[in-house]
C-alpha cells in the first residue's frame, strides 16, 4: 500500500495502558501523559499517571469470561483500576464479531476466543471502551470498523473499515452512529437476538441481587462529570433508537436484559419534555 510502509513499524511499538482510565497507547517509552484523561469527559489522576505494560496489566487484573446469552460472550477484569468496561464476542454463522474491549485480556482469555472461532470483525462504541483492542488486533487481525468521526483516537490501532453513520459488517449485526457522547459514538444492534449494545449512550444502575436487571436508566454527555446531553443530541439518539428493534440493552458495564426500545424512547422523550439532565430515572416510572 503506497505510503503505508514507512509507518508500519509504529504498530509494532509496545503498548501501554493508563491506570486511571484504561486507554492504550503505543509508544517507544512509557508515555508522559494520557490524552483520554485530559479530555473534558474524564478527569486526570489526582496523584499522577501510572502506565502499565501488557504483561504488568495481565498480572494485575484477572480476566474472566461468561456466555451471557447463547452465542454471546462477555469478557471482563475484576478487580481492575480505571474505567473497567466489558468486551463482548458475538458468534454468527458468518464469523465472530468483537465489540468493545475490556482493560486487558489474559493469554487464557485470548485462547478462549480462539477456541470459540477467533474474530473476523472488531468494533467499539467509542474510545472509553476501546480497552485492549490492541491485543485483539495483534492476535486475530480482524477487520477493524470504527466511525471516521472518532478516528483521531485510534492511533494505537489500524482501522481497516471506517464508516460514517451505518455499517453492517456481518449479516444481522448493524453499527449505527448516534454521536452525542463522542462525535463518533455508535451502537451495535444484533437483529437476531434483539440486543442493542448501546455503549455509553445510556447508563444503568443494577439490582444488587441480579446484574442482568436494571433499576434505573440515564443518559449523559460526561458521566463522571454529570454533564447532560443537549436537545439536539437527544433528538439524534431518538432518531437512531426508534429505528432499532431491541428488547435488551447492554452497556459496556451493565448487560440489562429488562430494558428495550420502549423504555429507552420513554427516557429520551421525558428528557426532551423538560430541561435535559443526567440523573438516573427509575425504569418502573417509564412503564406507566
Amino acid at each position: 500500500m503506497p505510503g503505508y510502509l514507512p509507518f508500519a513499524g509504529a504498530l509494532n511499538l509496545p503498548a501501554y495502558t493508563c491506570d486511571n482510565c484504561g486507554f492504550w497507547q503505543r509508544h517507544f517509552e512509557t508515555p508522559a501523559s494520557c490524552p483520554m484523561c485530559l479530555d473534558a469527559r474524564h478527569v486526570v489522576p489526582q496523584d499522577g499517571w501510572r502506565f502499565r505494560s501488557t504483561r504488568d496489566a495481565q498480572g494485575s487484573f484477572p480476566c474472566h469470561w461468561q456466555e451471557l446469552e447463547p452465542g454471546v460472550w462477555r469478557f471482563w477484569n475484576e478487580p481492575v483500576s480505571g474505567i473497567g468496561p466489558s468486551a463482548y464476542l458475538i458468534r454468527t454463522p458468518a464469523g465472530n464479531m468483537g465489540f468493545e474491549g475490556c482493560p486487558v485480556f489474559s493469554e487464557a482469555a485470548l485462547d478462549q476466543i480462539e477456541t470459540l472461532g477467533g474474530m473476523k470483525v472488531l468494533s467499539a462504541s467509542h474510545p472509553h471502551s476501546y480497552g485492549a483492542l490492541v491485543q485483539l488486533q495483534d492476535r486475530f487481525d480482524p477487520e477493524l470498523c470504527l466511525p471516521a468521526a472518532d478516528f483521531t483516537w485510534s492511533a494505537a490501532l489500524q482501522v481497516s473499515w471506517p464508516y460514517d453513520d451505518f455499517l453492517e459488517p456481518l449479516p444481522g449485526l448493524e453499527l449505527h452512529r448516534t454521536a452525542g457522547h463522542f462525535d463518533g459514538h455508535a451502537v451495535l444492534l444484533d437483529r437476531q437476538r434483539k440486543i442493542c449494545f448501546c455503549g455509553d449512550a445510556l447508563k444503568f444502575e443494577l439490582d444488587p441481587q441480579d446484574f442482568r436487571r436494571a433499576t434505573t436508566i440515564s443518559a449523559h454527555k460526561a458521566f463522571v462529570r454529570g454533564v447532560p446531553l443537549t436537545v439536539g443530541e437527544l433528538r439524534r439518539y431518538r432518531d437512531v433508537f426508534e429505528r432499532l428493534d431491541f428488547t435488551q440493552t447492554w452497556t459496556p458495564f451493565e448487560p440489562a436484559a429488562n430494558c428495550g426500545r420502549a423504555e429507552v424512547l420513554a427516557l429520551i422523550d421525558g428528557l426532551l419534555a423538560t430541561r435535559p439532565h443526567a440523573a438516573p430515572v427509575a425504569l418502573e416510572t417509564l412503564r406507566r
